[in-house]
């Protein structure tokens, strides 16, 4: 990966943490990839061979105010439309297994028409397949929806508490 990959990355990474705090989703953290560097003999100093640790999860890990898990992972493709491919091998299954434990799992896609969330898995998503901003922007909007009616409940039921208090 490239330097300006990187930063494309880093930038992408910071528009998506913003668009989930506006929706209200709390402690978003960002998984670090672990690594050892093991020093290596070399004429100049400061020289490391990195050993990458476990594949993790997802990108970030965030938390409903109820309590319940969120795993986000985003993906920063400007400039086309976002293919099954663009996720790692282990992504999909990550995303999938967080989801079947009752957690809610996030595909967030960077592209230059806008910052897209989707509730994973995505219907018709799949090796092979890709999904146009369209395509995505309808998503976002049943997952935007889909976040707020959780977050609408959360809140009626707090009331409740407080009543019955």
């Amino acid at each position: 990966m490239t330097r300006r990959e990187q930063l494309i990355g880093k930038h992408g990474q910071q528009l998506a943490r913003s668009v989930l705090s506006g929706l209200g989703l709390e402690m978003i953290e960002e998984i670090g990839t672990p690594v050892k560097l093991i020093p290596v003999a070399s004429s100049r100093k400061g020289v490391y061979q990195v050993i990458w640790g476990e594949k993790v999860a997802g990108d970030h890990r965030a938390m409903f105010p109820d309590g319940r898990s969120v795993l986000i992972e985003v993906k920063t493709v400007l400039d086309r439309n976002l293919v099954w491919s663009d996720l790692r091998e282990h992504q999909p299954a990550k995303l999938q297994q967080h989801a079947d434990l009752n957690g809610l799992s996030l595909l967030v896609w960077v592209h230059d028409s806008g910052v897209y969330v989707m509730r994973f898995p995505i219907e018709g998503f799949g090796a092979g397949k890709g999904i146009t901003p369209d395509q995505a922007a309808e998503y976002h909007k049943f997952t935007v929806g889909y976040i707020r009616g959780c977050l609408i409940a959360f809140e009626e039921e707090l009331k409740q508490l407080e009543i019955g208090l």
